[in-house]
């Protein structure tokens, strides 16, 4: 525990819950005007309730209610319901959801609303963020809770509010936990503090038992099935720990922390930065593998095609439709790297195309799931984004067009490797990611190949192709890789996996075990071989729309001419790059055909980054 997070001495610590209300359907709100005077409200994701505000809760609204049975009771209190938002093909996506969330923990985080709590900045002040919604804030060492905790929140409850039009209920405590359990308590737009033992055992005996943090998803069902549906998380703490063992088929270990939290405990501290700034960032789309009606529009084609007003299973043999998808999500990938890079001045190093393909399904639903990616350079940033270029909404539009592409070319010769020989099996999940994040200044975002032929001095490839071992297809299949979709977080709030589903947590692993990349050896050959102009963009992306019978980019595997091989030519990088990522052209071929190249040109080894003459 570090200084700032250690209670001080004589004193318990002074830490705020500070917890968005209904918070997708404040954005929803903020977004549509029209919505302002609607006196209940909820959100749905395809057919599922995803959020509910107050007002649609008293009329009965609940989470996981089907739309059809919400829409009737929000009719009867002149409430509505509307849809997440959604891009091209009825895919869903979080992004005006993320920005909000931005707005609201920078605000959190700033030196004016710090001065406001503390009166002396940030000294002494820790905000830790929770969730898209949620933050921890501990307030300096020597604050009094009850004083200092009930204005504080006050303060920036109002502040909140007043800037972002965003409601906040906060709870106050000496811990993490209690003040979790108090801003739930608070909603909506309240706040509660916990001084006593009192406000203790009062909030413990009101607060249901599959609330407390860590007992939501199977162990609720188990907690209900053993307490009864109206327990509390008081009527856990009366249970003794081998009753927990024995009711929870828990172990001793998992039982001992339930009713250590039950009882209203938790050291757990809070750390100053933590989850701001996301490790990586991915998009999502979880996959029918039964045709599904689509919502709300009988027409309408799905991102990845198929039969209009349907989500259609996706087959990998469907080069096609999953061009087409690919596509969508990629230009979804761009809009919220290029939002980290204004807000964050950050580029991503690395992209990782995962598939979870399932085959062999029979007509009983049985297959075997098989989980595999690859990782490939993600494309440099553009000069707009690195601050070359003023930015407006006309060039931001732009850029994000133009990464978007990029991407675009990036991800399907990722997913080439990964289908190949794949033969009939379905696609059940598609995840693209952006990771290795960094902060340094130029355009060299990418790095891997834009660095690699700048060290050989014969230009800079302006998008990078995906880079693997000729093996990749085998080695790269992981079955330890994280599932995002989980039905439960570890706070309770639960997300649904629907077709074309897009996971809000940023922070989701960038690649699992997959080796990173590696250029082929040295050897002493050099970099040399790369003929300049070789490197060029790629041919512009053709829409594929469902069944058309064209040609997709995924369709053909790249391959390289004999005359690049044996060095009479100069190299076509991009084509070389891909043909090692689908396996046609091996490692060893690369590097000999680096060595004729380098051997016909007669060009001196490069011994530094500098590009050669």
């Amino acid at each position: 525990m570090t200084e700032d997070n250690r209670p001080p001495p004589g004193r318990r610590r002074v830490i705020l819950h500070v917890d968005a209300d209904a918070f997708f359907c404040q954005v929803e709100r903020r977004r549509n005007p029209a919505l302002a005077g609607c006196p209940a409200l909820a959100v749905q994701q395809h057919q599922d309730v995803i959020a509910a505000d107050a007002g649609a809760k008293k009329a009965g609204v609940t989470k996981r209610m089907l739309p059809a049975d919400a829409r009737a009771l929000l009719r009867r209190v002149g409430g509505t319901l509307v849809h997440v938002h959604t891009t091209v093909g009825q895919r869903v996506s979080y992004r005006p959801y993320l920005a909000a969330s931005h707005e609201l923990h920078g605000l959190l985080t700033s030196a004016e609303l710090a001065r406001d709590v503390s009166g002396d900045g940030f000294n002494g002040v820790a905000v830790e963020k929770a969730s898209i919604d949620e933050a921890y804030v501990q307030l300096p060492t020597g604050s009094d809770l009850r004083v200092d905790g009930a204005r504080c929140a006050d303060v920036i409850r109002d502040v909140v509010k007043a800037r972002l039009g965003i409601v906040v209920s906060v709870g106050v405590a000496h811990n993490k936990l209690l003040a979790k359990l108090a801003a739930a308590a608070a909603k909506p737009d309240g706040r509660r503090v916990i001084v006593s033992r009192e406000d203790i055992a009062d909030l413990l005996a009101s607060t249901p038992a599959h609330k407390l943090p860590g007992c939501g998803g199977a162990l609720a069902v188990k907690i209900r099935a053993a307490l009864g549906p109206n327990a509390t998380v008081a009527d856990l703490a009366r249970l003794p720990e081998s009753a927990l063992c024995a009711a929870l088929s828990a172990n001793p270990s998992t039982a001992r922390d339930i009713r250590a939290r039950s009882a209203g405990e938790c050291d757990d501290p809070v750390v100053r930065g933590r989850n701001l700034t996301p490790k990586s960032v991915g998009v999502h789309t979880s996959l029918a593998l039964t045709p599904r009606p689509m919502y709300g529009l009988p027409g309408g084609v799905s991102a990845s095609g198929g039969t209009p007003g349907m989500f259609e299973p996706l087959g990998c043999r469907e080069t096609g439709r999953l061009d087409s998808l690919l596509r969508a999500m990629a230009s979804d990938l761009a809009g919220r790297v290029i939002d980290l890079a204004h807000a964050e001045k950050r580029w991503p190093r690395t992209m990782t195309v995962s598939l979870i393909l399932v085959l062999g399904r029979s007509e009983s639903g049985d297959g075997e799931e098989v989980r595999c990616s690859k990782r490939g350079p993600f494309p440099d940033r553009h000069p707009r984004v690195s601050g070359n270029c003023p930015l407006s909404p006309e060039t931001d539009g732009e850029t994000e067009t133009e990464t978007g592409k990029a991407a675009h070319a990036t991800a399907e010769a990722l997913a080439r490797g990964l289908i190949a020989n794949r033969g009939d099996a379905l696609v059940a999940k598609v995840s693209i990611t952006a990771g290795e994040f960094r902060a340094s200044a130029g355009s060299g975002g990418g790095g891997g190949l834009a660095s690699f032929l700048s060290a050989a001095g014969e230009g800079i490839a302006r998008e990078p192709a995906p880079v693997n071992h000729a093996n990749a297809d085998d080695a790269n299949v992981d079955e330890d890789a994280e599932n995002v979709d989980g039905d439960e977080d570890e706070d309770g709030e639960w997300y649904p996996s629907p077709p074309f589903y897009f996971n809000p947590t940023a922070e989701t692993s960038s690649g699992g075990g997959v080796d990173r990349i590696e250029w082929p050896a040295d050897d002493g050959v050099g970099d040399g071989g790369i003929g300049s102009g070789a490197a060029t963009a790629p041919e512009p992306i053709q829409y594929v729309g469902p069944g058309a019978d064209i040609a997709s980019p995924l369709s053909p595997s790249p391959s390289v001419p004999p005359e690049q091989l044996d060095g009479s030519e100069p190299i076509d990088a991009t084509n070389l790059l891909r043909s090692l990522a689908e396996g046609t052209v091996s490692g060893e071929d690369a590097r000999r055909a680096l060595r004729r190249r380098h051997e016909r040109t007669g060009r001196a080894v490069p011994t530094s980054s500098a590009s050669t003459p």
